[in-house]
């Protein structure tokens, strides 16, 4: 199937959907992951602003893609929703949709945008699919349950005019999310930037990779190891974490390319849900009403026609893999002193609360880097 991709960031969806899901165009307005596409498909038109994308340049592409903006719909972001001018943006892609009728539509963002600004973003997605006849089907999926040491929960949303997108979604129901104990016997992400509003602590993985922080800089999460070392990822397991190849951003500019692995979206998911739509397997998850109102379920389904359901499935599908941070050959570098002191100081004074003993081991990995 050839596809065309809006908001392509560093080519997820692309390398992701594989072989079989052909790019034709490209469309990406940040120059740094312009520069990666161009590394990696460099015979693919790569369009920049699509607010003066005309919907002719990808006529009788059969599948539109794309992971539209979230600043506006994170809950570290202005929660804005439709009214923010970032994910407002989403508008473009069904201005696209109404005049290129795709037969297929996948779009990606955070999985906040089921609730925030009283799930209207949402809502906005749905409505536009009824008002132009797409069946849709959207599912929360957790990218630690495609083989990544990284959680990540995303949205994921699919519509279609030829078929039942569900098939591609809801044929594996998938297995319970596990939430074992914090402890210091495996190693213990945690973002080092927080501390005093949350911590993301995650237990053999590290918490979700982000553009940003709270101290203002594209920063990689923390990992404090059971012999007391504690370590961030370098640029390349990163890359990894999220499911690229290493190497895969090195066109970028190096002080940009933690921002680009931070907003892309995690490929090994994507294959899923591309081999999904290849197999075409009937679905017969649970169902029922969907909500009145937001805040929407984890996972729905529409036939385009008005009616809606919840779908009662998971977020770790059952054929899925998972692999801790002991599990991989990753690459390291100590977290600094400022660094660390400045988490300690934040923790120490926050009512979060900590497994027992964390603490401590930061403070004696604190002393051990000083002395």
């Amino acid at each position: 199937m050839n596809v065309a991709s809006l908001f392509s960031g560093i080519g997820g969806f692309e390398i992701g959907l594989g072989d079989r899901f052909k790019p034709l165009f490209l469309n990406e307005i940040d120059e740094c992951a312009r520069s990666v596409l161009r590394e990696h498909f460099a015979d693919t038109i790569v369009f920049p602003d699509i607010t003066e994308l005309d919907a002719e340049a990808v006529a009788g592409i059969p599948m539109l893609v794309g992971g539209f903006p979230c600043q506006d719909v994170s809950i570290v972001g202005g929660q804005r929703g439709l009214s923010g001018q970032k994910t407002a943006l989403v508008k473009h892609v069904f201005r696209i949709v109404e005049k290129a009728r795709p037969d297929w539509l996948l779009l990606e963002n955070v999985q906040s945008v089921r609730f925030v600004h009283g799930g209207r973003v949402l809502e906005y997605l749905i409505a536009e699919c009824e008002r132009l006849g797409y069946a849709w089907a959207y599912r929360i999926l957790d990218s630690a349950g495609f083989g990544l040491a990284q959680r990540r929960r995303r949205f994921y949303f699919l519509a279609s005019l030829v078929d039942d997108p569900g098939k591609a979604l809801f044929a594996d129901v998938g297995r319970p999310r596990k939430k074992p104990a914090l402890t210091l016997d495996k190693p213990l992400g945690f973002y080092w930037t927080e501390g005093r509003a949350g911590n993301g602590l995650t237990l053999d993985a590290i918490p979700t990779l982000k553009a940003g922080s709270t101290i203002g800089i594209p920063s990689p999460p923390a990992v404090l190891f059971p012999d007391g070392e504690v370590v961030i990822p370098t640029i390349e397991t990163a890359e990894r974490l999220q499911g690229f190849p290493s190497g895969w951003t090195a066109a970028s500019p190096r002080r940009d390319r933690w921002r680009l692995v931070g907003n892309a979206v995690s490929p090994p998911v994507l294959a899923w849900i591309g081999q999904s739509l290849i197999d075409n397997i009937n679905w017969n998850a649970l169902t029922s009403d969907f909500p009145a109102k937001a805040i929407w379920p984890i996972a729905g389904w529409g036939d385009g026609k008005g009616i809606r359901r919840t779908v009662h499935v998971e977020e770790f599908p059952t054929s899925g893999v998972t692999c801790g941070l002991a599990h991989a050959d990753y690459s390291w570098t100590p977290l600094s002193p400022r660094a660390l002191s400045g988490f300690l100081s934040r923790a120490k004074s926050s009512s979060l609360r900590y497994p027992q003993g964390f603490i401590l081991r930061l403070d004696q990995a604190l002393a051990n880097s000083l002395g």
